[in-house]
C-alpha cells in the first residue's frame, strides 16, 4: 500500500456495480467514477449514472458544481473554505463533497480494506485487462468483521485494479464491485481539467446540491434563492425577505420526528414575532399539506416545493431539516434530524443578535 501513500498527481476512471438483496429483491445501482488530482487543492470528480452526470472541478483558486441534467453550475472560492469562525470551519470538515466521496471511494476505500483485512491470501495469479493492455495480477481474498473482500492487485505496480466486497447488513446483504478502467499514478494529469466552462444556455445558481453527496453542509454558505408559493397562492422569493433573519423547516406529514417538532417551532415562531420568518417547506399536495395544518391549528406559512427542486439545491436527503439564514442570506445554523427546544432557541436567537 505504500503506492497509495506516496501520490502526487492521480488520474482515475472506474466503474462501479452495487447490488442490494434486501426481502427476497435485489436492487442494482451501476455508476462510473473519474477522479483526476494534483497539489494545490486541484482537482475533478465525476459521477455519471443512468440519468444524470455531476462533476466538481477546482483549480486551486475557483471551486466549480456542475448538475448536467439541469445545466446548472455554481462558482466559489476555494479560499473562503479557510475564511470562516471556528464553527463554521468545523461544519465544512464534516462536509462530504463530490470529490470527498470519490476520493474515499477509489482510494481511501482501498487502503482501509488492505488495513483491516484479516488473513489476507494470495489465492492465484490472474490477468487484468482494463482496456487494451492485459496486466498480470494477484487475486488476494481475504475478510473484514463485517465483510468479504477480494483484491485484484498490479503484480508490478501493486496497484489494485479491481476490489470486491461483500457483506452483511441489518437490511439485507451488499455486494460492490469497483473495476478500473485507467489507473495514472503520478503521472502528469492535463491542466486544463481542473477548469470549468459552463456551455451556452445554462444557468449559474448560488448553491447546487449534487448526486453522490451524503450529507452537505451549507454553514456559512449564501442560501441558494427561490421562488415558491404558499397554500394561500402567494408568491415567496428569498431575495425579497433579505434583511429578515429566516427560518426554513423541511418537513412532511408523513415524518413522525417532523411532526414531533413542530409544536416547538410554532412556538418559537410566536416567540421572536416579526424578528424572524418562518417558512415550513413541502414537497406534498397542497390538499394534504393543508388538512394537516387545519386539523392541528398551525399558523406557520407553508411553502409548496411539489418538484422538490428547493429540496434539491439544499441537499435535503433527511428530514426534518430546518436552516437559519440571516440578513445578507447566509446560512448561518443548519440541523437535520430533530433538536429539542431549547437548542433551536439558541441556534436562531444566536443569529438574530450577531446581524
Amino acid at each position: 500500500m505504500s503506492t497509495y501513500g506516496t501520490l502526487k498527481a492521480v488520474h482515475i476512471v472506474a466503474e462501479r456495480e452495487e447490488t442490494a438483496y434486501l426481502a427476497g429483491h435485489s436492487r442494482i445501482s451501476l455508476s462510473e467514477c473519474e477522479l483526476a488530482a494534483k497539489p494545490g487543492h486541484r482537482y475533478f470528480a465525476r459521477l455519471k449514472q443512468p440519468h444524470e452526470q455531476a462533476l466538481s472541478v477546482s483549480d486551486g483558486s475557483n471551486i466549480w458544481r456542475v448538475l448536467e441534467s439541469k445545466k446548472q453550475w455554481s462558482q466559489a472560492s476555494a479560499a473562503s473554505l479557510m475564511d470562516d469562525d471556528d464553527e463554521e470551519q468545523g461544519a465544512k470538515a464534516a462536509n462530504k463533497d463530490l470529490h470527498d466521496t470519490l476520493e474515499a471511494m477509489l482510494l481511501y476505500r482501498v487502503l482501509t480494506l488492505a488495513k483491516n483485512a484479516q488473513d489476507p491470501a494470495i489465492v492465484k495469479r490472474q490477468d487484468f485487462k482494463p482496456g487494451h493492455e492485459k496486466l498480470p495480477c494477484y487475486l488476494v481474498r481475504a475478510h473484514t468483521r463485517s465483510a468479504e473482500i477480494e483484491l485484484l492487485a498490479d503484480q508490478k505496480r501493486f496497484v489494485v485494479l479491481q476490489y470486491k466486497e461483500k457483506g452483511q447488513g441489518p437490511d439485507g446483504t451488499t455486494e460492490i464491485t469497483t473495476k478500473l478502467k485507467l489507473a495514472e499514478l503520478n503521472e502528469e494529469v492535463d491542466e486544463s481539467m481542473f477548469h470549468f466552462e459552463p456551455s451556452c444556455g445554462w444557468t449559474e445558481v448560488e448553491t447546487l446540491a449534487l448526486p453522490g453527496e451524503r450529507y452537505v453542509t451549507l454553514t456559512g454558505e449564501r442560501a441558494a434563492d427561490f421562488t415558491l408559493k404558499t397554500l394561500g397562492g402567494e408568491s415567496v422569493a428569498l431575495q425579497s425577505l433579505h434583511g429578515n433573519v429566516v427560518v426554513l423547516d423541511f418537513w412532511a406529514t408523513w415524518c413522525g420526528p417532523c411532526r414531533a417538532e413542530f409544536p416547538a417551532i410554532e412556538k418559537l415562531r410566536s416567540e421572536f414575532g416579526g424578528a424572524v420568518r418562518f417558512y415550513g417547506v413541502s414537497d406534498e399536495a397542497p390538499t394534504t399539506v393543508k388538512k394537516f395544518i387545519e386539523e392541528h391549528r398551525y399558523e406557520m406559512p407553508m411553502l409548496l416545493d411539489s418538484k422538490r427542486e428547493l429540496r434539491r439545491r439544499y441537499g435535503i436527503h433527511a428530514i426534518p431539516a430546518l436552516f437559519v439564514i440571516d440578513r445578507d442570506s447566509v446560512v448561518r445554523r443548519q440541523f437535520i434530524g430533530t433538536r429539542s427546544e431549547s437548542e433551536l432557541r439558541k441556534a436562531i436567537r444566536s443569529v438574530v443578535e450577531q446581524t
